[in-house]
């Protein structure tokens, strides 16, 4: 389903099937949340939220809102948070804001807040300024600057270059890797009371 509007503000609720595709051209400007099972590429302009299986923001797309998804690549801009399960930032990509993921991999650029369960993977061309960014394997050759938490893993590849508070379980950096600024051993959360307090009643 295409959504065709003049360069002027419009109002829109869609609402995508498992069939079909939201599209919405370069050049055509939309507002309104869009929500299904569906498949949305943002290739103009959109303010609003998007919930749906799968979202494309295209090189000139911009999207002003909330996306939820299972699987986000983003070469266009969006200026909002993000969830979901698989985000690929690609080189022309720009994301400023909260991201919450299992697995991310950027060649473009990022900033705000990256909580990723499984694993970060920043290409010699991504670029992330993070005022947190923490996983489980975080693989750097591009740059990062902020304070990084990696629970298992953080290696520096030897074009990689990573700035701030650094917490870690283990790291590895490759010849040619940059590491500046303070590190500290990773601890794993401790149990609150009230699960501590489950668990004894439980013996």
């Amino acid at each position: 389903m295409a959504l065709f509007k003049s360069n002027k503000d419009s109002n829109a609720s869609t609402e995508t099937s498992k069939a079909q595709t939201t599209f919405v051209s370069e050049g055509i400007e939309v507002t309104g949340n869009i929500k299904g099972t569906g498949a949305v590429q943002v290739e103009g302009t959109l303010h609003g939220n998007i919930a749906v299986n799968s979202v494309i923001i295209g090189e000139a797309g911009i999207v002003n809102g909330v996306i939820h998804a299972k699987y986000v690549v983003i070469n266009g801009k969006l200026n909002g948070g993000i969830t979901c399960e698989s985000l690929e930032i690609m080189k022309n990509g720009h994301v400023a804001n909260v991201i919450n993921v299992k697995k991310l991999k950027i060649s473009g650029f990022a900033e705000g807040e990256i909580d990723a369960e499984d694993e970060i993977i920043v290409s010699k061309e991504g670029k992330i300024k993070a005022r947190e960014m923490l996983s489980k394997n975080i693989i750097v050759n591009g740059s990062f600057s902020g304070n990084v938490t990696a629970s298992e893993l953080l290696e520096i590849g030897e074009a990689g270059s990573v700035e701030g508070e650094i917490t870690v379980k283990n790291i590895k950096t490759h010849e040619g890797g940059k590491l500046i600024g303070s590190m500290r051993n990773y601890e794993a959360p401790k149990s609150s009371k009230k699960e501590d307090v489950a668990k004894k009643t439980a013996k």
